[in-house]
């Protein structure tokens, strides 16, 4: 199998894990080193800053357990060159404590050094989560 293969299938296989809920197995995938920052402004810390080893496990248990992602679909670009994929994510969204869901779209940049996943940076609306979680209320 070539990298890129490897890199698609293991990406491929962390959102089906992320997707059925299972935060064990999706933690297991990602690894001791991996990081996470979603892309916007400090007040939605703690997931707008960089965050490993324990602030990343909770992070990411946080995430599945409130953002039901099951009928998100993904398209996935590898960028061999650089050890990254970016994976484009779109579909319905439900935030399980309110039960709201709404139609989206997101990027996930992931970086990868020596076949593992190292961090994961994502592109989300965050208006719409700040919102939907009530961390900010718009007129």
């Amino acid at each position: 199998m070539t990298a890129k293969h490897d890199m698609k299938r293991l990406v491929e296989e962390m959102y089906a894990v992320r997707d059925r809920g299972d935060i064990e197995g999706t933690l297991a995938l990602l690894g001791e080193g991996c990081t996470f920052r979603m892309v916007g402004n400090a007040r939605l810390a703690p997931f707008s800053t960089e965050s490993s080893g324990h602030a990343f496990r909770q992070a990411v248990t946080q995430l599945i357990t409130v953002w039901d992602l099951s009928k998100i679909r993904t398209a996935i670009y590898v960028d061999e060159d650089e050890q990254m994929v970016f994976a484009h994510r779109e579909g319905e969204v439900r935030h399980i404590p309110s039960g709201v869901s709404f139609q989206t779209e997101f990027v996930d940049k992931i970086h990868f050094q020596d076949g593992k996943l190292v961090k994961i940076v994502e592109f989300v609306d965050t208006l719409q989560v700040a919102e939907t979680t009530k961390m900010i209320q718009v007129a």
